[in-house]
């Protein structure tokens, strides 16, 4: 296991070192890390670049050079003079990045400063939901604080975003939610779903957003103001016209997945029913298999990032581009299977509470349709889908590992 662990830290460092080559002409002379916990405690000093690859990583000290970082948990409580680019699940900016910025995680939180350019973008937010990394359970979002400080521009993307503090440059966000506190130096354009401009915030240049409807901007915020609305959501603002909206878009879900239903069933049943009757002969044990290749499924991008980048660097840009359509394939029929192999459990479920003598492939619409309906709630909706991927993933793992297969039975109604 360890030996497994020492690969995985190895290849995250050689990617690192080969991106930071590659965006910066960066010298050969820095400093590589690769370890489960890094920290540069408070008063140390390292004068060169810095690659860290690590599950949590501290830094408290200096870093005189830029910073290059992977890991589940990353904060900065000291100084990076130079550039300094993240990934994590969430970053914590405490300190001082004295140069740009780029930082991509589930949740980002500055309160500290930045002293050019800031890039971010942070998942989940509106819609989106806690989840555990390790130790830590990660709200999505990011949160600009009233004492970050941002010497240039800011570009943000995310489901939620607050933006306080004081911002030298321009504002371009686009967000699912987003609250406005910020002194903006130059202009704000925001592409957003909902808006919420608070009375301390200031924007020197035009505050333009389009956002589904046009909200209250405190006078002394801006000068110059201006609203774009999007396309459409005058028509769908009325309650009859958004229920309609809803009703057209789960038909036609509910439609696509019949058809698909209806080629698998059609021209590869085992595909469907061999895991559904898994499902229903023991669903205990694929809640168990599911959420466990779920929690692993979370790892999933950046390994397949890393294959992808090696397979480029070693053997060139084709099989790397083979590698990724194939990659890309197996996670679409998962993903799309899934709901297929759950609403036709569901509907095998609701044949026996009925009492009905109903064909597989009606069972099937039956129970995808509950599915998707379902999965179209305010809400819950998120939860169902979540329930239905899990249970799917564990039964198709659990007919995969099967070694003695039960022969097909036969697919009625067709």
């Amino acid at each position: 296991m360890q030996r497994r662990k020492g690969k995985v830290r190895r290849l995250l460092v050689l990617l690192t070192v080969l991106i930071g080559m590659l965006l910066g002409g960066t010298a050969l002379a820095a400093e590589f890390v690769s370890t489960e916990i890094y920290r540069l405690p408070a008063g140390e000093v390292i004068t060169d670049d810095v690659y860290i690859a690590a599950n949590t990583i501290y830094i408290d000290g200096t870093i005189d050079g830029d910073l290059i970082a992977v890991g589940n948990y990353v904060e900065i409580s000291g100084i990076v003079t130079k550039d300094a680019i993240i990934a994590a699940a969430e970053i914590n900016i405490r300190g001082a990045i004295q140069d740009d910025a780029r930082l991509g995680a589930a949740r980002i939180m500055i309160s500290g400063t930045i002293g050019d350019d800031l890039l971010m973008a942070a998942g989940g937010g509106a819609g989106g939901f806690p989840f555990p990394i390790g130790r830590r359970t990660v709200e999505q979002g990011i949160r600009l604080g009233k004492s970050a400080r941002i010497g240039g521009d800011v570009v943000l993307g995310a489901g939620e975003a607050l933006v306080d503090g004081a911002i030298a440059g321009d504002l371009l966000a686009a967000a699912g939610s987003l609250v406005l506190a910020a002194e903006v130096a130059g202009a704000a354009q925001l592409d957003v779903e909902q808006l919420v401009v608070l009375d301390a915030a200031r924007v020197a240049g035009t505050l333009r957003y389009t956002s589904a409807e046009q909200v209250p901007i405190p006078e002394a915020v801006a000068t110059n103001v201006a609203f774009v609305a999007k396309a459409g959501e005058r028509a769908r603002s009325q309650p009859v016209n958004q229920f309609l909206d809803w009703l057209v878009r789960t038909v036609l879900i509910v439609a696509g997945f019949a058809l698909l239903g209806w080629l698998v069933l059609r021209f590869a049943p085992g595909t469907l029913i061999r895991p559904a009757q898994t499902l229903a002969a023991n669903p205990g044990r694929a809640v168990l298999s599911g959420g466990l290749i779920a929690l692993l499924f979370m790892f999933l991008p950046l390994a397949s990032a890393l294959l992808i980048f090696l397979t480029f660097v070693f053997w060139g840009w084709l099989p790397g581009i083979i590698l990724f359509l194939f990659l890309f394939a197996l996670l679409a029929v998962i993903w799309y299977l899934s709901p297929l192999v759950t609403g036709l459990w569901l509907g095998w479920q609701v044949r026996r509470g009925l009492r009905r003598d109903l064909n597989d492939l009606v069972a099937l619409l039956v129970g995808v349709a509950l599915l998707v309906f379902l999965g179209r709630l305010p809400i819950l909706g998120w939860f169902v889908y979540l329930v239905s991927f899990v249970l799917a993933l564990g039964s198709l793992f659990m007919v995969r590992s099967k070694r003695d297969t039960q022969p097909l039975p036969v697919v009625d109604g067709e």
